[in-house]
Parts: C-alpha cells; sequence; structure tokens
C-alpha cells in the first residue's frame, strides 16, 4: 500500500514495504506498517550522485523527482521520465539470446549475442514485479528471473579500464540498458570527478545523437543534460552549455508518466490478498486525478459503496477535480449530486470544485443555488467563488446577472480578480450588450488587471462596436507582446477591419487571414464523391463572421482557379458545391455576403437546399460552367483584393492613419451639409420643358469643363448652379444654353481666352455670356460656390483610402461610381437631391453592383450618419442602381 503511496507522491513507505514484503511479513500487517509511513514529509529532492546502487532506484528516483520537477525547470511536468529500455545496443543484439547480465558489464564486455530486448517504459514496473514475485523467507534476488546488480561505480570502473582508443559507449551500453537518467546523470558525474569528462562527454553526446524512437534515447532528459551542463561549467565551456540549453529547449522532451506502477502494486495488494480501506482508495484517486482518468475515478466511488466504505468529502472532492481537470465538468456536477444523495457534508473545497462543475457546464441556476447556500452554511465567498458564478453566465449570456454579481462583489468587499473581469466582459459581449461590456471594462480596470483573456474579449467587443481601429490596436498589443491570441478575437478583427471599407484595414485582415491559413486554419477542404450525375465537387469553406467568410471564399476560389481546372474539365465531372457550416452565425447576413459576391462576379452557382435542415448554407452549379466562370475577367477582378501590398501592413499605423483621415473628412462633410441647409433646389420650381431641356445642359457642362482646362467636378458643379438658377424663374427655354455657359463662366478663371472658348462651347458671344454671368450671381445673392454630388463622392472615396486621381484604385473602392455619378447629374430623379444623398446612393449602388461588399462600409456609414437599407436612401439607391443597369457593357 505504501508503494501505491510513492506512486501519488511519496516515497518513503516504498521502500518500508518492499523491505516489509521481501522480509516475509503478511501482507495485511506489510500493508499497515506501509501505511504508517505516510505521515512522513516527503523528500524534495534526490541527489543522483548520492546513488550507488541501482538496487535503491525504483522507488526513490520516481519520487524524488516528482517532488523537485514540480517547481524546477520543467514545468509543467508532474512525474520524471521512466527509465528507457534498450530494444538494441550499439551492437543490435540477436532476439534468440538471454538478455546480458550485470556481470558482463563488470567485465567490460558488450551485450551477447541474442540479448531479448526490454519492454520500453516498464523498468520500474517489472522491478516492481520482482519485488511482488519474492516469498517467505527470500530476498530480493532469490527468485527465479531476478536481477543482479549493476552499479554505477561498476561502469565507471569499466570505463576507467578501456584503452584510449576504444570507444567507451561499446563498453557501458549494454549497462546503460539497466539504468535510468538519474543513475546515468550519477555516471556522468562520476566520470567527470574521475577526470574522464571527455569520457562522459562521449557517452552523453552518443545518448543526444540517437534516434526518438530509440530505446535509450530517454536517458537524455532534464537529470543528464544538467549534469554535462553543470561540467561546462567547471570547465569553461560557455558556448558548449548555452548550446545545451538550446537544444534542451528546441527538443522539449516530454517526461514520461509511471503512475501505471502505482496501479500494478495496487493489483498485487488485491492479489495478496489486501483488503484496500479508504486511505487505499484516496491514494487511487491521487493516481487518477494525475493521471486524468477521471472515468477511473468515478469508479472508485462506486467500488467504495461496494465494499460498503462510506467515502469521505475529500474523495468526492478529488472525483470532482479530476472530471474539472479532464474538461468533463457535467460528470463534475452528477458527482455532486450523488455526494448530497449519500449524506456527504460538503466542505469548502466542495463547493469551489462544484461551482467550476455547475458553471462549466452550462447550469447557471444550480450555480446560483449552490453560492447561496455556501453563504447560508457560513462559507466565504472569495474572488474564486465569484469567478467560478461568473464564468455560468458566459454561455448564457446572463449580463445582468453578472453586473448584479459585480455589484454584490463590491457590497461584500470583495476585491474583483482578472478572471471576474473576464468572465463578466464576455457575459456582457454574448447577452448583445457590446456597449455595457466596454464601459465595464473601463470602470473595471482600476481594480482588477486585465491579462491576455481580457484583452481578447475586448478584441470582440470593439469589433462588436464597429471600433475596428480599437480592436486593431488591443489585437496588436497582443502580438507584439507575444500574448497568444484567440482565434474568435482574431476573426472578430479581421471581421471588422474588413466591413470598414478602408484599403489598408481590408487589407490588414487579408494579413491576419494568410497568418491564420499559414498556421493550418480557414482552410477549405475539398473532396470528391459520386453523384447520380457523375462525380461531384465538394467545397467545405472555413467558417467564420460573414466578411471572414468571404475572405475564406476568395481564397478557395482563387485555389480552385489556379489548381482546380484539370479536375473541373474532367468528363466524369458534372457539379460543384459550395459549403458553409454557419456554426452559430446570422444565416442571412451569411447568405447577403457571400451570394452577393457571387452574383457580382457572374458565378453560376444557385442556392441549394440544405439536407436534412443542416445548418449550412450551400451552393450548386454544373461543373463546365463553373470552368468557364473561373477562367473569367469578372472572378480575376474580385481576387484582386487579396493581393497585399509589397509590405507587410502594420496594424497599428493603418489604425492611426484611418484616425486622422477620418477626422478630415468629417470636416469636410460638415461643410457640405452646411452648404446644403442654404442652397436647396426644388424641383416642382423648375419649368417641365426646362427639365426636359436640362439633361442635354447637364451633358454640354460635363463635356465642357475637361475641354476648359477644369477638372471633372466643374462641370458638375455648374449643373448644380443651373438648377438652382431654372428653378429660380429666370430662364427661358431658348435662353438655358446661355445660363448653362454663364453658370460655368463662373467657376472658370478669368481671362479673354476662357471666355472666347466658353462663347464657342455654347454658341454665344462673350458679352452675351458676360452680362448673363452677372445675373446668374446677383440671382444666387453673390454665392456662386457649389458643392456637387461629385465633390462629395470624392469625399467619400478619399474616406475610404484613395486619395487623387489614380482610376485602377478608384474602381477598386468604387467600381463604376464615377461614371454612373455623371448619368445622375444628368438623370431627372436626381434634381433637387442633396448632393451628399445622392453620392451615397451612387457609391453604394455601384458597389453592390462591383462585388464590393459590404456594399455600403461602416466608415461610410460612420461618417455620413446614413445606416445601411436606410429608408431614407432606399428610393435613391434604386435610382442609382437602375442608372448601373442601363450603363454600357
Amino acid at each position: 500500500m505504501s508503494a501505491l503511496s510513492v506512486m501519488s507522491g511519496t516515497w518513503e513507505g516504498a521502500g518500508v514495504a518492499a523491505q516489509l514484503f521481501a522480509g516475509g511479513l503478511p501482507p495485511g500487517k506489510a500493508r499497515r506498517a506501509g501505511v504508517a509511513v505516510l505521515s512522513c514529509p516527503p523528500r524534495s529532492s534526490l541527489d543522483a550522485s548520492d546513488v550507488s546502487s541501482v538496487e535503491a532506484l525504483p522507488f526513490m528516483t520516481f519520487v524524488g523527482g516528482a517532488q523537485s520537477l514540480a517547481g524546477g525547470a520543467c514545468s509543467g511536468a508532474a512525474t520524471p521520465r521512466a527509465r528507457p529500455e534498450q530494444r538494441g545496443s550499439p551492437h543490435p543484439p540477436s532476439p534468440a539470446a538471454p538478455r546480458p547480465g550485470p556481470a558482463a558489464v563488470k567485465a567490460g564486455g558488450g551485450a551477447p549475442a541474442g540479448a531479448a530486448p526490454p519492454r520500453k517504459g516498464q523498468g520500474y514496473r517489472r522491478l516492481w514485479q520482482m519485488v511482488s514475485r519474492v516469498q517467505r523467507g527470500e530476498r530480493l534476488g532469490d527468485s527465479s528471473g531476478a536481477r543482479e546488480d549493476v552499479t554505477v561505480e561498476d561502469l565507471i570502473r569499466v570505463v576507467q579500464q578501456t584503452p584510449a582508443g576504444a570507444s567507451a559507449v561499446d563498453v557501458v551500453a549494454p549497462g546503460l540498458a539497466y539504468l535510468d537518467s538519474r543513475a546515468v546523470a550519477a555516471l556522468l558525474k562520476g566520470l567527470g570527478k574521475s577526470g574522464l569528462g571527455t569520457r562522459a562527454v562521449e557517452i552523453f553526446d552518443f545518448l543526444r545523437a540517437l534516434a526518438h524512437d530509440h530505446e535509450l534515447s530517454g536517458l537524455a532528459d532534464v537529470f543528464t543534460y544538467t549534469t554535462m551542463i553543470a561540467q561546462c561549467n567547471s570547465h569553461h565551456q560557455l558556448r558548449r552549455a548555452l548550446e545545451l540549453v538550446a537544444e534542451m529547449r528546441s527538443r522539449a522532451v516530454p517526461l514520461a508518466n509511471e503512475l501505471d506502477l502505482g496501479l500494478d502494486v495496487y493489483a498485487q495488494m488485491l492479489a495478496e490478498g489486501c483488503a484496500p480501506n479508504l486511505v487505499t482508495f484516496n491514494t487511487l484517486l491521487d493516481i487518477h486525478h494525475k493521471a486524468g482518468r477521471w472515468g477511473d475515478a468515478v469508479a472508485i466511488l462506486d467500488q467504495l459503496r461496494h465494499q460498503n466504505l462510506k467515502p469521505e468529502a475529500r474523495a468526492y472532492n478529488a472525483v470532482i477535480n479530476t472530471c474539472n481537470a479532464a474538461g468533463r465538468y457535467a460528470e463534475g456536477a452528477a458527482v455532486h449530486e450523488a455526494m448530497l444523495a449519500a449524506g456527504v457534508e460538503p466542505n469548502a473545497a466542495t463547493y469551489g470544485a462544484a461551482l467550476t462543475s455547475y458553471a462549466r457546464s452550462g447550469q447557471l441556476d444550480a450555480a446560483l443555488s449552490l453560492f447561496g447556500i455556501m453563504a447560508a452554511r457560513g462559507h466565504e465567498r472569495g474572488a474564486s467563488a465569484y469567478a467560478a458564478v461568473l464564468a455560468a453566465c458566459e454561455p448564457a449570456g446572463r449580463w445582468d446577472v453578472a453586473l448584479e454579481l459585480l455589484q454584490q462583489m463590491e457590497r461584500e468587499g470583495v476585491r474583483p480578480s482578472t478572471a471576474c473581469l473576464t468572465a463578466a466582459l464576455t457575459a456582457c459581449l454574448r447577452g448583445g450588450q457590446p456597449a455595457r461590456a466596454e464601459a465595464l471594462f473601463e470602470r473595471m480596470c482600476a481594480v482588477a488587471t486585465p491579462d491576455a483573456a481580457t484583452f481578447n474579449a475586448l478584441v470582440c467587443v470593439y469589433a462588436r462596436l464597429g471600433k475596428a481601429r480599437e480592436a486593431v490596436h488591443v489585437l496588436e498589443a497582443l502580438l507584439r507582446g507575444g500574448q497568444c491570441v484567440d482565434p474568435p478575437a482574431r476573426d472578430a478583427a479581421m471581421d471588422a477591419c474588413w466591413a470598414t471599407g478602408v484599403v489598408e484595414l481590408q487589407r490588414y485582415a487579408v494579413q491576419l487571414h494568410d497568418a491564420a491559413h499559414a498556421q493550418g486554419l480557414h482552410h477549405a477542404a475539398v473532396a470528391e464523391r459520386a453523384c447520380p450525375e457523375g462525380n461531384l465537387l465538394e467545397v467545405q469553406l472555413p467558417s467564420g463572421p460573414p466578411h471572414v467568410a468571404l475572405i475564406g471564399l476568395l481564397h478557395a476560389l482563387r485555389e480552385l482557379r489556379n489548381h482546380g481546372a484539370a479536375t473541373l474539365a474532367a468528363p466524369a465531372m458534372a457539379k460543384v458545391v459550395l459549403r458553409l457550416a454557419l456554426q452559430g452565425q446570422d444565416a442571412a447576413a451569411m447568405h447577403r455576403v457571400l451570394a452577393g459576391q457571387l452574383a457580382a462576379t457572374g458565378a453560376p452557382f444557385t442556392l441549394l437546399p440544405a439536407p436534412g435542415g443542416a445548418d449550412e448554407l450551400r451552393f450548386g452549379a454544373d461543373a463546365p460552367a463553373v470552368a468557364e466562370w473561373l477562367r473569367g475577367g469578372a472572378l480575376a477582378a474580385a481576387l484582386g483584393v487579396l493581393a497585399l501590398p509589397g509590405r507587410g501592413v502594420d496594424g497599428m499605423l493603418a489604425a492611426q492613419e484611418d484616425a486622422q483621415r477620418e477626422i478630415k473628412c468629417r470636416q469636410a462633410l460638415l461643410s457640405v451639409q452646411a452648404f446644403e441647409a442654404n442652397a436647396g433646389v426644388d424641383p416642382a420650381a423648375i419649368p417641365p420643358a426646362l427639365l426636359v431641356q436640362r439633361g442635354e445642359l447637364v451633358q454640354l457642362l460635363l463635356r465642357a469643363a475637361p475641354c476648359l482646362g477644369l477638372p471633372a467636378e466643374a462641370g458638375h458643379d455648374a449643373a448644380q448652379l443651373l438648377d438652382r438658377v431654372l428653378a429660380s424663374g429666370l430662364a427661358s427655354c431658348d435662353g438655358g444654353r446661355l445660363l448653362a455657359g454663364a453658370c460655368l463662366a463662373l467657376l472658370a478663371p478669368g481671362g479673354a481666352s476662357s471666355m472666347g472658348m466658353l462663347a464657342a462651347v455654347f454658341q454665344a458671344s462673350p458679352q452675351a455670356l458676360l452680362l448673363a454671368a452677372g445675373q446668374v450671381r446677383a440671382l444666387l445673392g453673390g454665392r456662386g460656390a457649389a458643392i456637387s454630388a461629385m465633390r462629395v463622392l470624392r469625399l467619400l472615396v478619399e474616406r475610404l483610402g484613395v486619395e487623387g486621381d489614380d482610376a485602377a484604385s478608384t474602381r477598386h473602392v468604387a467600381g463604376q461610381a464615377l461614371a454612373v455619378a455623371c448619368r445622375a447629374a444628368a438623370s431627372p430623379a436626381f434634381v433637387g437631391v442633396p448632393p451628399s444623398v445622392a453620392a451615397v446612393a451612387v457609391l453604394y449602388a455601384s458597389r453592390a453592383a462591383a462585388g464590393l461588399l459590404p456594399a455600403w462600409p461602416a466608415a461610410l456609414a460612420s461618417l455620413t450618419g446614413f445606416p445601411e437599407g436606410s429608408e431614407l436612401l432606399a428610393p435613391y439607391v434604386e435610382a442609382a442602381m437602375q442608372l448601373v443597369l442601363e450603363a454600357p457593357a
């Protein structure tokens, strides 16, 4: 029994049990005597150099490592590496011959031919089996099959006797098969003390160079590495020491779990007739907890009941914690309920473990009930208990309960922990209250220090609020700080950046997507299978928020375009199906984005019904039609958005530049709105005859402006002035051309040459134009300035990150908006429409027709105040879309 306890963290009882069994003490007394030793404090470390005989190693080395490694360099390791066994030495033996004995090693001989290879990782278990075979009156080693001693001193003597030109590895390799890593570390240290440091280096380098699957490769672990690094220190070999440290980090050799030995001891107890008691079962629970065997831990409770033993609260707590550690929270909650049904009184540890079980399994009501019982029974409810209940609010999005719990913490004087802040933040986010989450973060930062999980949640909060720049700043801080970025946070930032419509932020989103793609995420899965019509190519698109799914769609289509042509051209290929699992995403929003992109590029895909009501979108098309479409120019243009610039996008810099651009554009738009308030046009005031003539006059103005060396916007500005004049009643049908020329003359630079060119274009004398221009100026009260829809359209394009007259860049964000704006200026549907409204409608329709999604970017919605789907915009967007459809191909 005491040896069983060794496997869960103590060591003294193991040696006692071995001696008791070997000395012939009856098993029951041996068990009780061994258990008594458990009260001794565990040994915290073991100096391998003090171990001279391997006979003492099976128990001592295991537990010494378990204690020392818990806080050592190999963090997270519960047990040291098991001693590896040799399937073959440097001179592979034949499987028919017996294993070489210690005598051969002491004599310096190699492994005899035919040595049977021991099983890997079975050293301690085999030694325990030797112990369990000792009969009354026998000594360890008397039983059949018991091995002889191989000591570190023997191996050192063998090396000392080895000629200088001979290999030390050849003579010690058979003995290494009997040692664990601590004993090998003692060997290396002993060789160094004996002046044989080069031999120690030779043996250790041999172990380092072994293949990963070699039986002796495990001997190069933290103990042997540390020993050799220490020898480097004593010999002033700094470079080699650093190389070994780097090699340790790169190899990351995991420590093996030898808890199975404890189970072997337990099985031997049962075979010897030892009846387990509560202490035995509690030790078994510790073993199963460390091994992560939650099912075996739960089964222990059944065994206790079958043996009429009543489990204590400690046993139930251990099982609940084991279930929680394995992520089996529902099972942990069930164990707690069984505990209450059995009449066992919970303690403080029970409440903490059970709260975690209920919280993580989504049982908020049960967690709140248990939380109230804690207070009623006088148990302290600290920050950890609050954090557990707050965690239960996350899945259900119960932000109201989460905020109430935080207020209750404040009333009770409990300082919220980081986990409390993160859980409440996530609950608000999932409950559709991102604004509350943002306010909570700003308020709680004074009392709780945010961690990586908090900032990941904050990225999602900012993204949900449409604050893409803030999301980028937090995300970049995480990345630059080397912190873990959760996929949901990364996807939320991608979605928010793409939704802005700003070129540089969209490129940043593509950069994030490509980085995730390189890590094996957001990959489309392509499979070919048979269908009644022939073969079917099925493309499973990566899931995510709508615009992340859009980028994934474009990536998949690019791969299909570049590498799938031969597959689609095969005669047997009949259909292509695109599938997207919704995974809780808004089906309407997802369909709007993906179907809009496919339709804008002329894709032959149509929406298919999901089989069996599956929560997914499916688009299907004939393979030949898809093959032809993939070769077309419309798709190539859409895929151009995936082309990143030559340099990587600096997210923080892109966000800062966008903030400055927004300020500039917002100030300009305020000037536009101030102009619109004082320069409105009533379409009903324009005589019908002049309204008919107006279209021709506007087209003349748009053609004339470039001829005069004026920017294109000047013609649009003159057209707006003309509308104000026509609505004033000043014009007559025969004077319309003259007034149009006068409006453009007001915007043209002075000079006889300009006036002469105007007179020629509008078929009027310079004197008549001058006179008409004076009348127009007087009519407008001296306010000859104008801001047309074209100027506002340029402003909106600039807000999306495109400045200047680069046609290609403008098409990238606006499609054919500039050409559509020219047709809208001459259209009766836009007479009297405020320039900002006309520009918004034209840009919206043009982006939608070009497949630039979202059609109405978040950056423009924030700038103009027009949300997507605005009822005010609807008739103008429809009119603009008609102009788009009427445009020549």
